[in-house]
């Protein structure tokens, strides 16, 4: 799954196409699952073998759902697109017409969806304006701050969830020793999210893990690991089946 660090992480092509490749090792990698493909191997295909990218393109098309759809479904508070502009664009991914398109949005007029689609392309330009202005705010030296990014599903999305690198930082040598232990839990919900982040990668995205690998690992940080599972399961950084057989995270 796609969550806000790894759109933060991530260019425009690889979100895109849903996979990016590892500057270290060349291997080009999944965004929505642990699956890699290294350079220089072949892979079997319909076709008959891939290349390390065409198979990770195609494992991208066919081992999950619309990666269109998943990035416009993260909803406003992460697009940045209205309900109604995001309804027009999954008619558009269906190849409706604008007529086709106006009667499916309840007897819209074609001349408002060709407004839409208007507005659609006003929003792109200004997109594209907006990253050459964050890129050369970069190339200068200059940032407009790095903050903390947090699972696209956690449900607290209010100033508690606003935290920035070196805010973080500070939070982290109040509460993490060097040998992987906390201080302590924290108490005040900005440092114990920023705690559980951290937490958090410990665990191997994609990967399945039993309640008791949960705990052995969570208690290296502290020995009530089950507070720790606990937070980690309600704010979302960690998944789990509902008889709580099962745990991971998704990215």
């Amino acid at each position: 799954m796609i969550d806000e660090r790894m759109i933060l992480a991530n260019s425009i092509d690889n979100l895109s196409r849903g996979y990016s490749r590892d500057e270290k090792s060349g291997a080009f990698r999944c965004l929505r699952c642990d699956a890699a493909f290294e350079e220089g191997r072949v892979y079997p295909s319909a076709g008959g073998f891939s290349t390390a990218e065409r198979a990770a393109r195609e494992h991208a098309a066919s081992a999950h759902g619309d990666l269109f759809m998943e990035l416009l479904d993260m909803g406003k508070d992460v697009t940045g697109i209205p309900e109604a502009m995001a309804d027009v664009l999954r008619q558009l991914r269906a190849g409706r017409s604008d007529k086709e398109i106006a009667a499916a949005l309840g007897g819209k007029s074609p001349s408002t969806v060709r407004n839409q689609r208007l507005a659609l392309r006003r929003r792109e330009a200004e997109a594209k304006v907006f990253l050459a202005l964050m890129a050369l705010l970069e190339r200068g030296g200059k940032t407009v701050g790095q903050f903390v990014a947090y699972p696209a599903a956690m449900p607290m999305r209010d100033d508690r969830a606003v935290v920035t690198a070196e805010e973080a930082a500070a939070i982290e040598r109040k509460y993490l020793r060097e040998d992987g232990g906390l201080t302590r839990i924290p108490r005040k919900e900005k440092e114990k999210l920023v705690i559980l982040v951290r937490l958090a990668e410990r665990f191997a995205p994609g990967r399945v893990y039993a309640q008791k690998e949960v705990d052995a690992i969570l208690a290296v940080a502290d020995p009530d690991y089950a507070a720790l599972r606990r937070y980690l399961v309600d704010y979302r950084f960690l998944e789990r089946e509902p008889d709580g057989s099962a745990y991971w995270r998704k990215g």
